[in-house]
């Protein structure tokens, strides 16, 4: 069935909108992590779905452009208004509810604006707040998550993301690795859309005609027909545009829409058993080229050694965390044991049954030495606290990367790293790494790389000292994208287009599937309110 039906909402007042002088003080909510600001013509903050389609339809009145707001804690500028309303959705933060399917399968639902990290540790701790209203078999399955405990795997590196945040973006992480994006873990949404009408959309309910025809059916009855992009998507990690695909679930449109078709604020996640017990470790390697050859090794083996992500450390990046070891000390989150000589670096998460833990690390080891690392000089942590030191060590360089780029913009305020964001096929991890290497060496460009090379997607960090620097660095990033799409990769694998790389659409999806997601933004948002900027000029 390919219907996606709208309802009228409970009629309830909209809430108070801050408008005027009374923004003075708000000013964190035209802007995220992509240090971008913005304006608005007024702030919402609404508690529940009624009162986003009560706020969406003053929207309309007035004309004006809709932007909504979760975390912020995007990186594209997707959350920062051009003018009109801005929607917070931080006060609708509730878990609503727990569910079982007939296959063993938990659920959880939430309001958009939940917290990951809240999210995580309620599951974790089987606690819910509000749990004293649900119904009686809902409170029955509490009791059976503390005894078989399950998550919700995607893993953003900002915990603080929201989950309608992460469905409007199909997040990923590190841990993508082995369970792969938000996308297939979302089962169902709400949305509303840009008439204040209200959707629910349910996966393997709605999907598309053998046309890739779909029909929304507004509560007045009228219908508009549109297909779904017939663009192929990138056999890699993505988060560029619309998805498309035969036979597509109506869910589909709405995740990684990044907010231009609709204003999710209820979330249904499928959540998965977690593992026994974890592990991390860090091997150290002579070069890259020994990294890529365990990288591959480690890809062959995940299921059976429970790898659930694979990250990369450059000798550049190896060599600015000893430095920023060396400037700030313990603090730095850099141990003061980092090997001298080592020239590139893998941190693996393990997750695995207790009793194959001993064998799993056993067989990690010697993949390690086969490809060139030394057992000894490697690092490895099973205690909670032990874990916690390597997933600092893990984050430190982003933190100083960023630390370094602040004290270069204190002379050249316009200045900002420059940080891809490109994945490429497996057959394809050497090409695209000699690929940077040949263009950024003879440039004499400050760089550093790190990230996902578990999924070939690794993040090259330009990190420009002056605007000359950064307009060369800014010219080879657009070329890599073109090289990167010739590939069959993608040149925005995970923080989405947002308003600041409109750019890499065309290079992905070309004239024709632009006009595709055109339409199938008219026929949900005619005006083009929702999300004006993002994704579309």
């Amino acid at each position: 069935m390919n219907r996606i039906s709208s309802t009228q909402p409970a009629s309830v007042s909209p809430p108070r909108l801050l408008a005027d002088t009374e923004l003075a003080g708000f000013d964190k909510y035209f802007m995220d992590e992509s240090k971008r600001s913005g304006e608005a013509d007024a702030l919402a903050f609404p508690r529940s779905t009624d009162e986003v389609a009560a706020v969406v339809g003053l929207a309309q009145e007035n004309g004006w452009a809709v932007t909504v707001s979760g975390a912020r804690t995007g990186i594209a500028a997707g959350a920062v208004p051009e003018g009109g309303l801005v929607v917070s959705l931080e006060r609708m933060c509730e878990i609503l509810g727990v569910g079982k399917r007939g296959d063993g399968t938990f659920t959880v639902r939430c309001q958009a604006g939940m917290r990951l990290q809240d999210l995580q540790k309620s599951l974790k701790n089987a606690e819910f707040a509000n749990s004293a209203d649900w119904s009686e078999g809902e409170r029955e399955l509490i009791d059976e998550l503390r005894r078989d405990p399950h998550f919700f795997p995607p893993d953003p590196t900002e915990t603080s993301a929201s989950i309608g945040g992460i469905a409007a973006c199909n997040a990923s992480g590190a841990h993508t690795f082995r369970y792969g994006p938000a996308r297939p873990y979302i089962e169902s949404v709400t949305v509303v859309l840009a008439d204040g009408s209200v959707a629910h959309v349910a996966r393997g309910v709605e999907v598309a005609d053998a046309d890739g025809s779909f029909v929304l059916v507004r509560p007045d009855g009228s219908q508009v027909r549109f297909h779904a992009p017939s663009y192929e998507q990138p056999a890699t990690k993505n988060a560029a545009g619309y998805f498309s695909g035969d036979r597509m679930d109506a869910v589909d449109l709405f995740v990684g829409s990044e907010g231009t078709l609709g204003i999710i604020t209820e979330v249904e996640l499928r959540l998965i058993p977690v593992p026994e017990t974890n592990s991390a470790a860090v091997l150290f390697l002579p070069d890259e080229h020994a990294a890529m050859r365990l990288t591959r090794a480690l890809r062959e083996e995940k299921d059976v050694l429970g790898i659930e992500a694979v990250e990369y450390f450059d000798d550049g990046a190896l060599a600015f965390m000893r430095r920023h070891r060396a400037e700030v000390g313990a603090a730095s989150g850099v141990p003061e044991c980092l090997p001298e000589r080592a020239g590139a670096a893998l941190y693996l998460d393990i997750g695995v049954a207790v009793e194959r833990l001993p064998e799993v690390i056993e067989r990690v080891i010697e993949l390690g030495k086969i490809a060139g690392a030394v057992p000894q000089e490697c690092w490895s942590a099973d205690e909670t606290d032990e874990r916690e030191r390597l997933r600092l060590f893990r984050h430190a360089l982003p933190e100083a990367v960023n630390g370094h780029i602040a004290a270069i913009r204190r002379e050249y305020p316009q200045l900002t790293k420059l940080g891809t964001d490109m994945a490429v096929p497996d057959e394809c991890l050497e090409d695209v790494m000699a690929m940077y290497r040949e263009a950024l060496d003879p440039a004499g460009l400050n760089y550093v790389v790190f990230g996902h090379i578990g999924n070939n997607h690794v993040h090259v960090n330009i990190l420009p000292g002056n605007p000359e620097e950064y307009e060369a660095g800014k010219k080879l990033y657009l070329q890599f994208a073109q090289r990167v799409v010739d590939m069959g990769g993608s040149p925005v694998a995970e923080h989405g287009i947002g308003k600041l790389k409109r750019e890499f659409l065309m290079i992905l999806i070309g004239e024709k599937g632009l006009a595709e997601m055109r339409a199938v933004k008219a026929a949900f948002d005619p005006d083009g309110r929702l999300g004006r900027g993002t994704l579309f000029a």
